[in-house]
C-alpha cells in the first residue's frame, strides 16, 4: 500500500510490508536511550518514523539496507502522521526488486529492453556524425550506468531507470513531432533529446540500491547542463565531429530548460531547441501531475509544491 494511502487511516493503524528507509540516523532520549530517527519513502511521498529504543544490531541494519521489510503502526505528532516501528527485516533480493517496482522506484520496464529501445534510436540517426558522437558516448560502463540512473533527486523520473525512461519519452515525442513537422530537422532534434540530460549521470548520487540520495560534489558545482555539454565535447572531439555539429548539441543541451532562472544560461536559438524544451518539460510534468494526482482522492486536489500550484483529480465513472 502506498504511504499516501497508509497515511489516511486512523491512528494505530499497522503497516506491514517492504519500503524505503531513506533517512537513518540514531538520536538519544533526555534518558540516554537510544532510537533510530529516519523518513520511510515511496514515489507517493515521505513519512518520518521513529524505533524507540533500538539496539545497537538493529541500528545497524537500518544503516547498511536502504530496503527493508518494516512492521510499524501509525501515529501522529502534532497532527503530522509518523510512524513508530515495531520490527524490521532483511528482504531477498527477488522481493526488493518487486517492491522497488511496486511502489513506483524502478521503471516499470524491464531495463535492457528499454536501453535496446535507445540503441534502435540512435541507429534511426541519419546524420553519421551526430549518430558517431552518439555510438560514442552510450558505450562501455556509461551505458550501464545510463539505464541505472534515476532521472532526478526528489522530482520527475527519481527512481531506477528513471533517466531511461525519461529519455525514450523525450526521444519518441521528438520523432512523433518531425513526423506532423518536417521543417524540424530530425537528426538534430532526435540527437539532442538522447543527449540533453547526460549529465544527470555524474550529477546525482546514489545509494547502493540505485535509488537517489542527494547530488555529487560535481553535480552541486557544476550541474547536469554543464556536465553533459562537457561529455559531448570530449566525443565530438573523439569522433572526429565538426565544430558546427558540436556547437549545434551543446547548445541544444545548454539550452534545454528554456530560461535562465530555469538553469538554462541562453534560450533557445533553434527551433529543434526549442521543441526539445518543450518535450522535456511536457515529460516532467506529465509524471508530476501523475504522481501528485495518486497523493488525493478522485474530486479531491492537493498542493503540488514542485509545480506551485493545486492539483485537481477527476472523478469520472
Amino acid at each position: 500500500m502506498k504511504l499516501a494511502e497508509v497515511t489516511k487511516q486512523p491512528k494505530g493503524f499497522r503497516l506491514t510490508g517492504i519500503y524505503r528507509i531513506a533517512r537513518f540516523d540514531v538520536k538519544k532520549k533526555k534518558n540516554g536511550k537510544a532510537y533510530g530517527d529516519c523518513m520511510i519513502s515511496d514515489t507517493s511521498g515521505d513519512v518520518p518514523a521513529k524505533y524507540w529504543d533500538i539496539t545497537a544490531e538493529t541500528a545497524a541494519v537500518m544503516s547498511k539496507h536502504g530496503i527493508l521489510r518494516l512492521e510499524a503502526m501509525l501515529d501522529f505528532f502534532k497532527d503530522n502522521p509518523q510512524f513508530t516501528i515495531i520490527r524490521i527485516g532483511v528482504p531477498a533480493e527477488s522481493e526488493t526488486t518487486a517492491m522497488l517496482r511496486n511502489l513506483g522506484l524502478m521503471a516499470k520496464q524491464d531495463l535492457a529492453v528499454m536501453y535496446g529501445a535507445l540503441l534502435e534510436f540512435i541507429a534511426a540517426v541519419g546524420n553519421e556524425q551526430f549518430r558517431l558522437v552518439l555510438t560514442h558516448i552510450f558505450a562501455g560502463e556509461f551505458s550501464r550506468q545510463f539505464q541505472h540512473h534515476p532521472g532526478a533527486v526528489w522530482n520527475h523520473h527519481a527512481w531506477i531507470g528513471g533517466l531511461l525512461e525519461h529519455t525514450l519519452e523525450v526521444a519518441a515525442s521528438a520523432v512523433d513531432y518531425c513526423k506532423r513537422n518536417p521543417s524540424v530537422n530530425q537528426d538534430i532534434l532526435l540527437s539532442a533529446a538522447l543527449l540533453h540530460d547526460i549529465g544527470k549521470v555524474q550529477e546525482i548520487e546514489v545509494d547502493d540500491i540505485g535509488l537517489p540520495v542527494g547530488f555529487t560534489r560535481a553535480g552541486k558545482l557544476l550541474r547536469h547542463i554543464y556536465l553533459g555539454m562537457e561529455q559531448v565535447e570530449y566525443a565530438c572531439r573523439a569522433t572526429g565531429a565538426s565544430p558546427e555539429v558540436a556547437l549545434i548539441l551543446k547548445h541544444c543541451i545548454l539550452a534545454h530548460h528554456g530560461q535562465p532562472e530555469w538553469g538554462s544560461p541562453v534560450e533557445p536559438m533553434m527551433v529543434e531547441a526549442e521543441v526539445l524544451h518543450y518535450l522535456d518539460n511536457l515529460s516532467a510534468k506529465t509524471d508530476q501531475f501523475g504522481r501528485d494526482e495518486e497523493r488525493t482522492a478522485p474530486g479531491g486536489f492537493t498542493r503540488s509544491a514542485t509545480l506551485r500550484r493545486d492539483v485537481y483529480r477527476p472523478e469520472l465513472k
